[in-house]
């Protein structure tokens, strides 16, 4: 049976209210001890993440999310098992339609709660059902310092700065609340003697500082935040450099931040330094022309290191918004795409050196996360530029492999127009038809396309391959018969050997 995540849910005061406008930064107490895990408690844990990814792959998304919470009851931290999947079905389910959290399914499930595990519990939920909510992103960074839940503050401490950078409005209460939570988290790890979680907690705060005076270029104020957190975190780093296990400790999201306190650096990264240094200056000097915008940026992009290209990406989002100017928001999702299959592709490689379900695991968390991302940013572009058929062509293709199949087929019959994408929008136009339970259609279209397609390489395999499937389970025995025979003409062992495996059964049938 499901965990009931709304029992004992307290009466919302006008007290709670206006604390879940803010992150209650200082209610991290002395003495706390870091929560621990033991192998059952984590046993118990898996045993909920895969009964909720069960329902995930049923399109059953609410008990999904209740059973990865119950899984989290267990093992608040388990950010790779648990909360990367968790956030993934929040995007996947909201990319579907599903209702954000009504009045009263947020007044059950209270956020401030004396239960820390269960509020925190709750605002994952209630995150989980509407990904773009700021007021459960900060319930969730605030419950998680509350329980002193230090890879889960990580974690929500970077999906709160990007709700932050996001509003066009900014809002001063939140940013200010969100540095004092995470300064104090900061102190609770040190006290925890997790030298690694204080610094990143620290990081974040001067990120959000970075942010706020890049816009308030004169708020002298803001700049002595500034240098006060700049010198907590420098104090922090050098107090921790000599821990044996702070180098392997410091990451960042997806575990691969850059670490600021490297021994030395080389003289070509010297060198790139103060170009970049200047660049910046240049770009500070004049940031409205797109000369020094792009040389600035740009070079932070060849460096292809995490905090250049997410420094670039910000710029680009400010300056896209300052100049209203569409152009610099493609180029840094372009970059948070690239990002994206760089982290992909190293999974993958390292997932084929060890062969471990758990690396092949996260291989498929990040291709979802991907996709996922792509979804979302070329939908923005076909609505911005509805008569582009190339973006359209993209969109298509990425409604395909996130299985999307009656929203993919619109999309790609109108990118075939494109002659450059004419046959692989037929390809998947076909397949689609397939998928949603129409082989007929799905052979009408795949026949069309090879009608057009002279060339014998991969394309006409694999359309050859999709045409005899959908004509088999259309009854054309004959021509699945006729589109096996030609495939196997081409690559007698296409698909492991399964058109050969096909064109037998069907032989052995008539």
């Amino acid at each position: 049976m499901l965990t009931d995540l709304s029992q004992s849910a307290p009466t919302v005061t006008a007290h709670d209210i206006r604390v879940s406008q803010g992150f209650m930064a200082n209610e991290a107490s002395e003495g706390m001890v870091r929560p621990e895990y033991s192998e059952k408690d984590k046993s118990r844990a898996r045993q909920w993440f895969k009964k909720a990814e069960t329902l995930r792959e049923q399109r059953n998304y609410d008990y999904a999310i209740e059973s990865y919470t119950s899984g989290l009851g267990f093992w608040m931290d388990a950010i790779d098992e648990g909360i990367l999947p968790l956030w993934s079905l929040a995007i996947q389910r909201q990319q579907a339609g599903g209702k954000k959290p009504g009045m009263m399914e947020s007044m059950k499930k209270s956020t401030t709660g004396k239960d820390v595990k269960q509020a925190t519990l709750n605002s994952l939920a209630l995150l989980a059902k509407d990904p773009t909510s700021a007021t459960y992103v900060d319930a969730v960074l605030k419950n998680a310092a509350r329980g002193g839940y230090l890879d889960l503050i990580r974690w929500a401490a970077e999906r709160a700065l990007e709700s932050l950078k996001r509003e066009k409005k900014t809002n001063a209460a939140r940013f200010k609340a969100y540095r004092e939570t995470l300064v104090a988290a900061g102190q609770m790890a040190e006290s925890f003697e997790e030298p690694a979680y204080a610094v990143s907690f620290l990081e974040f705060a001067a990120q959000s500082l970075d942010f706020l005076v890049a816009r308030n270029p004169s708020e002298m104020s803001l700049k002595d935040l500034q240098r006060e957190i700049s010198g907590k975190l420098t104090i922090a780093k050098g107090k921790y450099s000599g821990s044996g296990d702070f180098r392997d400790s410091l990451q960042d999201a997806d575990k691969q931040r850059v670490l600021h306190d490297a021994e030395r650096l080389k003289q070509g990264e010297a060198g790139q330094a103060d170009l970049l240094l200047r660049l910046k200056t240049e770009f500070e000097e004049n940031p409205t022309v797109p000369k020094h915008i792009n040389a600035y940026v740009d070079t932070l992009i060849k460096t292809e290191k995490s905090k250049a290209e997410n420094e670039a990406i910000r710029v680009l989002e400010e300056v896209a918004a300052n100049l209203k100017n569409y152009n610099f928001k493609l180029k840094a999702d372009d970059v948070r795409l690239r990002q994206l299959a760089r982290r992909t592709s190293r999974l993958r490689i390292k997932a084929k050196e060890s062969g471990s379900d758990e690396d092949r695991q996260q291989v498929r968390l990040a291709q979802m996360e991907e996709l996922q991302a792509q979804l979302g940013i070329f939908a923005e572009r076909v609505a911005k530029y509805p008569t582009d058929l190339r973006i359209k062509a993209k969109y298509g293709e990425a409604l395909f492999r996130s299985k999307q199949y009656d929203e993919a087929i619109p999309i790609l019959q109108a990118a075939q127009n494109d002659p450059r994408a004419r046959i692989r929008c037929q390809l998947l136009i076909g397949q689609s038809f397939h998928k949603t339970g129409n082989p007929a259609q799905a052979a009408e279209v795949l026949a069309e396309a090879l009608e057009e397609y002279e060339r014998e390489d991969d394309t006409a395999c694999s359309l050859l391959y999709s045409l005899g499937i959908a004509q088999t389970e259309a009854g054309d025995v004959s021509g699945a018969k006729t589109s096996f025979g030609k495939l196997l003409r081409i690559d007698y062992n296409y698909a492991n050997g399964d058109a050969r495996k096909r064109l037998d059964e069907l032989k052995q049938s008539t």
